[in-house]
């Protein structure tokens, strides 16, 4: 597969998973997240792929849009990191919110296809 195969495949994968989050698709997000995932948040909180999953459940953190303005892809074999910038618009324990970041998801290709892995 060509490295702009990848990368397109890639954003894909990204966009699905945004969508998962926000559409409360909890198998899709088991898919595209790795069972070794850290998700690191803006507030430098840490969950793992089951404590993630689980607090869009219990609706820590509900996730209403997304929008990313800058995303950047790069590609090593069977990883690939994706920076840029997002603007999350949420509810965070029940109180609206708005978070423009910066992140770095890493994506990694292995035996179940390519998963999210921090």
């Amino acid at each position: 597969m060509s490295n702009d195969a990848v990368i397109n495949e890639i954003r894909a994968l990204e966009e699905k998973r945004y969508q998962a989050m926000i559409g409360l698709d909890y198998a899709g997000l088991d898919a595209l997240l790795a069972d070794s995932l850290v998700y690191t948040h803006s507030s430098a909180a840490v969950d793992t792929k089951a404590s993630y999953i689980e607090g869009i459940r219990d609706k820590k953190f509900v996730y209403l849009t997304s929008k990313r303005p800058v995303e950047n892809i790069q590609v090593y074999g069977d990883t690939a990191i994706v920076s840029g910038e997002v603007r999350l618009d949420l509810l965070s324990k029940g109180v609206p919110r708005v978070i423009s970041s910066r992140f770095i998801d890493v994506w990694h290709k292995g035996a179940k296809g390519w998963q999210m892995v921090a």
